[in-house]
């Protein structure tokens, strides 16, 4: 059999062996890097590398082994198996990415919304008027978040989740820390289809979002501030 038979032969079994769907794909690279080999301080893609290097001394192994081309794989073999290769890794990681972002929005409780803290608002009271309580639950502790970030209360807003956001507020509301526990468990509660929101639900949640956008917040090292034209954002209600 010939060089160009044989490199063909391979290829042929190669594509049919390293055609996994999305989902598979990513289970290889999650299996191959949870060993305990990678279990170390070096960033992922340094890691993911010299995965794809490991991978690449194995076919070029293999290819000797087989006696191909007199012990070595032909360069446009190599060249292929290595574009492939390449390709597939790049597209993988692109997807991984794509659905991290989508769950880090999905799972926040501001995201990319740009709304202003009136509008949250606005938008909280016409769900009561409408009766949509579990808009209205969302509407207002949204309302609740913008509030903080409007005041600098606090850090990296658009990406907190519901329990990071009262985790933050707790000391700064050290005596609503609860109430805004509470409201934050309500939130995610509501929004995951956990639970069917009640008009007393939506009220409370509006009232909390009063509360805390009157109440003296305690910075760290101060002492409890008073209410002024500095840490409160005042709206039209």
């Amino acid at each position: 059999m010939s060089v160009l038979a044989t490199a063909s032969a391979w290829l042929t079994g190669l594509g049919q062996d390293l055609n996994p769907d999305g989902s598979e794909a990513r289970q290889w690279l999650a299996d191959e890097l949870a060993n305990d080999e990678y279990r170390d301080g070096r960033p992922l893609l340094t890691r993911i590398i010299e995965w794809l290097v490991d991978v690449i001394t194995d076919l070029l192994s293999g290819f000797r082994v087989t006696g191909v081309s007199g012990g070595g794989a032909p360069p446009i073999v190599v060249a292929l198996v290595v574009v492939v290769l390449l390709a597939g890794l790049a597209l993988l990681l692109s997807r991984l990415r794509r659905e991290r972002r989508t769950v880090t929005s999905s799972d926040a409780v501001l995201g990319d919304l740009n709304l202003s803290v009136v509008e949250f608002r606005d938008r909280g009271r016409a769900a009561i008027r409408e009766g949509r309580w579990n808009d209205a639950v969302i509407d207002f502790t949204r309302a609740i978040a913008r509030e903080a970030a409007d005041r600098t209360l606090l850090s990296d807003a658009p990406s907190l989740t519901a329990h990071e956001i009262g985790a933050q507020l707790a000391p700064v509301f050290p005596e609503h820390a609860e109430a805004t526990a509470r409201t934050m468990d309500l939130f995610d509660s509501v929004r995951y289809g956990r639970y069917a929101a009640t008009e007393a639900d939506a009220r409370a949640t509006q009232a909390h979002d009063e509360t805390l956008r009157k109440a003296r917040p305690v910075l760290a090292g101060h002492s409890t501030l008073p209410v002024t034209d500095d840490n409160i954002v005042t709206r039209p209600s």
